[in-house]
């Protein structure tokens, strides 16, 4: 049975990205311990923080995906609706993940530290019961969704319910995650852009999985590939409003905050989050030519991946005191391949556990 278990996600991916996949988590354990051991805990954590907020954004939005489609019943996105829902194999994953970060909280939160255990007690409970809560509601969603024939009023009330736990839960972790490690006024538009990005990032895994597989045809890959120009807009219009406000009252309290991602070694970063969200996808989506064809669509969803997966560093480590060097580098970019595997491999295991996996080209 462990064996079978093993094998599972060599069957949903292909035995190339499965054995990518494991080789990564080595990787990640092995840099989160030698972080530990070599008296570097602030960089693991810290990228470990940055990679959660990605992959289980990813993994929740990717299952609110999933309920939309199921919500407004469109025929065209049938195909699309396995994908998405095998988003939350990585759900426990995530859970435990949160559990370990909570546990070397002190090494990444400035409060933490000085406020005592009362106050970060209270904050690990209302992270786990939330996000457990959101994560129980996704399943419920998954398993109905699979039924062979699923009422369709219990199915919409499980999305609409999962809809609304997502906004609510994924707000909270952009407070207790991003906003309480700047210790600076909260910008009240971070958790709708958090949500909004992870939602993105959904999006564009299914599209880009949809795509390498075949599962989607020419007209499914236009209307994926318009969801994508559609929410990258929205993505760029939440992050001009936090901008925005932020230059026009010109409160330095508040003004450091995006000074430190536009100043030093985070401004390329900055810049290259910018071009690989917005600005490449938008001119590689914007005509209907581009969007049917498979590899510009993969393209733009990759690149969308990947800028949302740096952007989610730029919420994070700017508003911490790291040092910084090789060793920290290597480490934290150790820790975040392992979640990334992690991942994989899970997706992988539920798409073979579903019956949808077949190897890649297939």
């Amino acid at each position: 049975m462990t064996y079978a278990l093993l094998r599972r996600p060599e069957t949903g991916l292909g035995r190339p990205m499965a054995l990518l996949g494991w080789s990564a988590v080595g990787l990640g354990l092995l840099a989160f311990l030698l972080g530990l051991v070599l008296g570097r805990p602030d960089a693991v954590f810290a990228a470990l923080d940055a990679s959660w907020l990605f992959f289980a954004g990813l993994a929740a939005g990717g299952v609110a995906l999933a309920a939309a489609f199921l919500l407004t019943g469109g025929r065209w996105a049938e195909p699309l609706v396995p994908i998405a829902l095998a988003c939350e194999a990585f759900f426990a994953p995530a859970l435990g993940l949160l559990a370990v970060l909570l546990l070397g909280a002190r090494h990444l939160f400035p409060w933490a530290a000085a406020s005592g255990a009362t106050r970060l007690l209270g904050a690990g409970i209302r992270l786990i019961v939330a996000t457990g809560a959101l994560f129980a509601l996704g399943r419920r969603l998954a398993e109905r969704a699979r039924r062979s024939h699923p009422a369709a009023r219990e199915r919409g009330s499980a999305a609409v319910l999962y809809v609304l736990a997502y906004a609510v839960v994924l707000s909270l972790w952009a407070f207790e995650l991003v906003m309480e490690l700047a210790g600076g006024p909260p910008a009240t538009v971070l958790p709708a852009y958090y949500f909004l990005g992870a939602f993105l990032s959904g999006l564009s895994w299914v599209a880009l999985v949809a795509t390498l597989r075949g599962a989607a045809d020419g007209d499914a890959r236009h209307d994926l590939g318009k969801l994508l120009f559609g929410f990258i807009v929205v993505w760029s219009y939440l992050l001009w409003a936090l901008f925005l406000a932020t230059w026009y009252a010109n409160v330095p309290e508040e003004s450091v905050l995006l000074l430190r991602r536009w100043r030093g070694p985070w401004r390329p970063v900055s810049g290259a989050v910018l071009v690989a969200v917005f600005a490449w996808p938008f001119w590689l989506l914007f005509s209907e030519r581009l969007k049917r064809r498979r590899g510009t669509l993969a393209l733009g969803a990759a690149t969308i991946l990947l800028g949302l997966w740096g952007e989610r560093f730029l919420l994070v480590l700017p508003s911490l005191r790291l040092e910084g060097g090789a060793v920290a580098l290597a480490l934290g970019a150790g820790v975040s391949l392992g979640v990334a595997g992690l991942f994989l491999l899970s997706f992988g295991a539920r798409l073979a556990a579903a019956g949808e996996g077949r190897a890649p080209g297939g």
